[in-house]
């Protein structure tokens, strides 16, 4: 079929049972998009807006592999809400389709730019794009819409931002900084990029990160191994340079320097035992001491090294450690250019439910920091201040006995809450909320079928736990201990009830609110 391109969106009729189809796109002869999608035009169960502007005042061919019925309709203005019964209420997501990891992290001048894996044709991972949206406060968001869109050189995956303020990249118009955005074009991922490699590529924006151009010098570093992706730019303040942290393949991993944001030279190869992909690489004060400054390399699971760095190597100082126990939260990227100097990160929750319109959300903001909890160095992540901007209701509770047979009760009108718990190392608790169980017993914390230890800090244990309708995000040891846990909320479960053996010598409970506004 043609399809006459008049308005910014198609709508594609999907179907959650339906089978995948691939629609492919062609101008003349040349493919120029293809999408794969569970198409059903007779019952839809959604209708997925995708994004077409660029194609504007053309005429595509369309087919359909393998050959089905199908239409395609297009409008301006899609029909978009924050609809469906297991839709998150405080963690970010994407008003139609899958997201996953956050991308191109950046504060600039007032405003959080949040950019991210989506695809805007189904709740399932494929046709990778780039959404954005923006917060003045890190939990509530305004969904602005793709931005970074497939071509032949492949699919879009992870990447990274930064503002150049210096203009080193020369790539500044007129008064606004160019912010620059590396990500992975993944060749051969899509009909379009067929035989394609992977490649680390650019894209800047000069009105304050709505709109982002391709660089066209790409790429700015070939493919170095197979399916090499995930590029994370840093500053390196002392000597006022740049470094991009790469995954390579398997568990290896390439740090290289640039003085310009466009040219890249490698320093070294290293290797982070258990974990893969997604990179992340920044400084930290031990203990608060800015004296003290070493740096941490993680990856996509949480597994990290400290170490030190002088603008050219980096040198683990010991051992890899392990922050995240659980089972959901991956692929955690931290913020550029945050304006307070602090290390915040966010990472994506893979949790999706039949029959939802959306797939996936956003872990809340958590502040990193380095910290010596019982005599070792570790990282830690807790929930960033700004999750208080949430609040709508607290209660808080000291000294409550717990008894193995008779519950503490405490009802949850919201479908998101924060928790607090303090309690001698030597308690043995459960508690449970919206059908998620939780047991601390012996320095050992169990959450479904994860456990981490967990031995409290000068005799106190002490936990946070924010829940919501897909996820809890349980905190303990300072935060050096993470687990982001899944399951779906049963709201008819919405009393929290605590037992065990002991005393809970604090209990904070506040309930959240939206991070979207009507």
């Amino acid at each position: 079929m043609e399809l006459n391109c008049g308005s910014r969106y198609i709508l594609l009729p999907a179907g959650w049972n339906a089978k995948p189809k691939r629609l492919v796109f062609r101008d003349g002869e040349k493919p120029v998009l293809d999408l794969v999608v569970s198409l059903d035009p007779d019952e839809p169960d959604f209708l997925f807006p995708v994004d077409v502007a660029r194609f504007r005042g053309k005429t595509l061919e369309l087919t359909c592999e393998p050959e089905a019925r199908f239409t395609v309709e297009q409008t301006d203005d899609p029909p978009l809400d924050y609809s469906g019964k297991y839709r998150p209420w405080a963690h970010f997501t994407a008003r139609r389709g899958w997201i996953n990891d956050p991308n191109g992290l950046v504060w600039y001048r007032g405003k959080y730019r949040m950019y991210f894996q989506h695809n805007p044709a189904a709740t399932t991972w494929e046709n990778m794009h780039w959404g954005s949206a923006e917060s003045p406060d890190l939990v509530h968001w305004r969904e602005l819409g793709d931005v970074l869109f497939p071509d032949e050189a492949g699919t879009i995956f992870s990447g990274s931002g930064i503002v150049d303020r210096e203009n080193v990249s020369g790539l500044k118009q007129e008064e606004e900084d160019p912010i620059l955005f590396f990500y992975t074009a993944a060749g051969d991922t899509s009909e379009t990029s067929r035989g394609r490699p992977f490649t680390q590529n650019l894209a800047y924006s000069v009105d304050g990160g709505k709109t982002l151009v391709k660089w066209p010098g790409n790429p700015v570093i070939p493919q170095l191994a197979h399916m090499n992706r995930d590029p994370k730019v840093i500053r390196y303040e002392p000597e006022g340079c740049y470094i991009l942290a790469l995954y390579l393949e398997e568990h290896d991993f390439a740090l290289f320097r640039s003085d310009d944001l466009l040219h890249w030279t490698e320093l070294q190869r290293l290797t982070l035992p258990e974990d893969w992909e997604c990179p992340d690489f920044y400084p930290l004060p031990a203990d608060g001491d800015p004296e003290k400054r070493l740096w941490v390399f993680s990856a996509a699971s949480d597994r990290y090294l400290i170490g030190t760095f002088d603008g050219r190597r980096f040198t683990p100082l010991g051992e890899p450690g392990r922050l995240n126990y659980g089972d959901v939260s991956y692929a955690a990227q931290s913020w550029s250019d945050e304006p307070r100097g602090r290390r915040i990160r966010s990472a994506f929750i893979k949790q999706v439910v039949p029959g939802q319109p959306f797939g996936c959300c956003m872990d809340l903001p958590q502040e990193m920091r380095l910290k010596t909890v019982n005599g070792a160095l570790r990282l830690c992540a807790w929930p960033a201040p700004e999750v208080e901007g949430l609040y709508r209701s607290a209660q808080a509770l000291e000294d409550l006995p717990l008894d193995p047979a008779e519950p503490v009760k405490l009802p949850v009108k919201s479908k998101a809450c924060d928790l607090e718990l303090e309690f001698p190392a030597d308690t043995a608790l459960s508690l449970s909320l919206f059908g998620l169980e939780l047991r601390y017993d012996a320095g050992v914390l169990t959450c479904g079928e994860k456990s981490a230890p967990v031995t409290g800090e000068a005799g106190t244990v002490r936990l946070r736990i924010l829940f919501d309708t897909l996820s809890a995000e349980i905190f303990a040891d300072s935060g050096s201990v993470f687990l982001g846990m899944g399951y779906i909320q049963d709201r008819s479960l919405d009393t929290l009830r605590l037992t065990g053996s002991g005393t809970v010598r604090r209990l904070a409970l506040r309930e959240l609110g939206q991070f979207w506004e009507e």
